[in-house]
């Protein structure tokens, strides 16, 4: 039996729009609102300014003492500054310190620090890594012999001394750029 899927299900055209039916009262309802409380605020009385209180001091008599008017007291305030002959006593003199002198480094000092960029059990190992550091242009590749205190024999290959410290880190990025974890070593 054939059957047509070209034709997909028929929509209904009898769907009821209630979201926005709900969304229109309520953004009614939020605005009215609004308007109530707006109109609210407006019908507050305005804050008026309470007057300054009496100083009463309590004596046998009872006085009671007025403060003085507010506009004599600020012409007071203006010609009576104490600022200018306050500052010159309030000064403070700092102790005389020698200036800091440096002493400078030597760019060309020789360090003592080495690169060991691997250590093989065969030769052949040994040779390969260092073949492949000075296609990398690293200075003084060498390969040393050693033999550990169980008998075997160890083949390190090292890189330096520097020159200094730039191009130690120079050579270091180079070994770590391609996937060699360089071991730095200080010689006395």
């Amino acid at each position: 039996m054939a059957r047509d899927y070209a034709r997909g299900k028929k929509p209904n055209k009898k769907t009821k729009n209630t979201a926005s039916s709900v969304r229109t009262l309520l953004t009614t309802i939020i605005a009215v609102a609004f308007v109530g409380g707006l109109w609210f605020l407006a019908q507050q009385p305005a804050d008026q300014a309470a007057p300054a209180p009496k100083q009463t001091i309590s004596t046998s008599k009872a006085q009671v003492i007025e403060p003085a008017p507010v506009a004599d007291k600020q012409a007071d305030d203006k010609n009576n500054f104490d600022f200018y002959s306050l500052l010159p006593e309030s000064q403070v003199k700092p102790q005389a310190v020698e200036a800091y002198k440096s002493t400078p480094k030597d760019p060309n000092k020789k360090t003592k620090t080495l690169l060991q960029a691997g250590s093989f059990r065969h030769l052949k190992d040994a040779e390969r890594m260092r073949a492949k550091l000075i296609l990398l242009n690293l200075p003084n590749v060498v390969t040393e012999k050693t033999t550990a205190s169980s008998g075997t024999i160890w083949y390190r290959v090292r890189v330096g001394p520097f020159a200094n410290r730039s191009m130690l880190n120079k050579a270091e990025d180079t070994l770590t750029q391609n996937n060699i974890a360089p071991l730095r070593i200080n010689r006395k």
